[in-house]
């Protein structure tokens, strides 16, 4: 009997109780199968209601009958418990190959032919043969392909394992008002590498380095994180410090070629340790943690680590009220301490001049911030206050202490697509139509952006060496594709003393910032 050669296991269960009918002695008995030549029934033996012969052939046929309604209903649960896997996996395709592999080897175990003989023990074999076939094929299997986001990954088929390839490349061009400042060059900012992904599930991991950067050194990120509710996840390693909403923001997402003058303000990667968790789907958002403090890679100096705090909330993202789903502010704290180090720089967004060299400082440290953001369909509105504020203890003559440097520092911006998709945040814009598609005989051109900003900063440390600078910029933002985009800034940067600018003199300066960026 071949039971599942054709998909038509559930068809024979009543073809045997059909059969069962057929050869039962009440239909014996009222069957007509032939007439004597007189026009009268032909006469058959009747089969006596007790014979033990016949009732055990019932009863074998009505075993038979239960051993394959059980083992159909072992196969669809398998089926459901395959179904059930692969809609775990979100956000991919799972590719035709492995299905159709799949369900090749699942069919060759059930078109075994089934033995007569066979008893409830080769059933039982059977399904067990087919379930541990199934687990194997879940087991090694391997799903390739990309994932919502545009990266490349691999996952194992029951979705406890994965990993993704992570990089984008930003090349510049960079031109300025003639003056004291670098002269006009093109530019390889980023060009950066990584995997990220997760082991058993709840163990997030990512590794990523730039081989861009000559200042430091290549590593950017190396942590994990334990991930097994949304309200409480632990991470280790080096990542960012949870403070600033623009500096958090990946550099492959940012609307302006370089982040504003606030964020010489703000503290970058450190090897330390952060507790974080999401509530209501966003609602609410905390971070607090302890790290080094002093940079990248770099270890501490004194027995004090630099302690974050960070509270974000979005009161009405899950209500109706579509203006006021997208607005979210929040706001973080930092101290730490600094061990004959050096205070923060002042330098302008196009990084072409320094308006403020850092001075030492020895002593507390205390950092404060303070941000909103409000996504409106295809508009964003940004706005962020920081301030640092740094001891020079024991730095004075004879040893006494001198003024601390105190630095402040706001910004606000404004962006809106003009090709009408939404703009998400924190992420890169998805044109409705790429740049060369062609739908209804219409050729795409991809998403474009207008965008402006203004930033100023001050920093002082009690003597004549005070400087501030303020920078308006404005530009658009072509998205080619998910993947290329293109950004043009035009800015003008201002500052209060004007003998310390490009051009003695000259409190004005003007520069433009190109690049073109390719992200996968």
């Amino acid at each position: 009997m071949n039971l599942y050669r054709n998909h038509s296991c559930l068809f024979i269960i009543p073809a045997l109780i059909a059969f069962f009918f057929l050869q039962s002695p009440t239909h014996a008995q009222t069957a007509d199968k032939g007439r004597l030549p007189g026009g009268g029934k032909e006469e058959r033996p009747q089969a006596s209601r007790e014979d033990p012969v016949e009732d055990d052939r019932i009863e074998q046929l009505k075993a038979k009958v239960e051993q394959l309604e059980s083992l159909v209903e072992r196969q669809q649960r398998l089926l459901a418990e395959m179904e059930g896997r692969l809609r775990k996996i979100e956000g991919t395709k799972t590719p035709a190959a492995l299905v159709t592999s799949s369900l090749k080897s699942e069919a060759t175990v059930l078109a075994q032919p089934e033995s007569e003989s066979r008893g409830p023990e080769g059933i039982e074999h059977e399904a067990g043969v087919l379930r541990n076939t199934v687990r194997g094929q879940d087991d090694s299997a391997m799903i390739a392909g990309w994932d919502k986001d545009g990266h490349a990954f691999l996952r194992s088929a029951d979705g406890d394992f994965e990993t993704s390839i992570i990089g984008y490349g930003q090349i510049d061009f960079r031109a300025y008002q003639s003056g004291d400042h670098p002269p006009n060059t093109f530019l390889i900012r980023r060009a950066r590498l990584g995997i990220e992904g997760k082991i058993f599930r709840y163990f997030d991991y990512r590794i990523q380095g730039d081989f861009a950067d000559r200042e430091s050194a290549a590593l950017r990120d190396f942590y994990v994180n334990v991930h097994r509710i949304e309200k409480f996840q632990l991470r280790f390693g080096q990542f960012k410090e949870p403070f600033s909403q623009e500096n958090l923001h990946p550099a492959s997402a940012l609307d302006f070629v370089e982040r504003s003058l606030v964020n010489a303000l703000t503290p970058d990667r450190s090897p330390g340790i952060m507790a974080s968790g999401v509530f209501n789907k966003g609602v609410f958002e905390y971070y607090a943690g302890a790290f080094n403090g002093k940079g990248i890679l770099e270890p501490n100096d004194n027995g004090t680590p630099e302690n974050v705090v960070r509270l974000r909330f979005a009161p009405w993202k899950k209500s109706n009220l579509s203006w006021a789903k997208g607005l979210a502010f929040g706001g973080a704290y930092a101290q730490g301490r600094e061990v004959d180090g050096l205070s923060v720089r002042g330098q302008t967004e196009s990084r072409s001049f320094t308006f403020f060299n850092s001075v030492p400082v020895n002593g507390k440290i205390i950092r404060a911030n303070a941000e909103m953001s409000w996504m409106l369909g295809p508009a964003s509105i940004r706005a962020e206050y920081d301030q640092t504020n740094q001891e020079r203890e024991g730095l004075g003559p004879a040893g006494a202490d001198l003024p601390g440097v105190v630095a402040k520092g706001y910004m606000a911006q404004l962006t809106y697509l003009l090709t009408g998709e939404t703009k998400p945040d924190g992420k890169l814009v998805t044109p409705k139509h790429n740049l060369f598609s062609s739908e209804n005989g219409r050729t795409g051109l991809g998403a474009w952006e207008l965008k402006l900003r203004y930033s100023n900063l001050q920093i002082s440390d009690g003597t004549a060496n005070a400087n501030r600078a303020g920078s308006f910029y404005f530009g658009t933002n072509w998205y080619l594709n998910s993947f290329v985009k293109h950004q043009l800034d035009l800015g003008f940067e201002r500052f209060k003393d004007p003998l310390r600018t490009p051009n003695p003199g000259d409190r004005g300066f003007f520069a433009v910032l190109s690049r073109v960026q390719l992200t996968f």
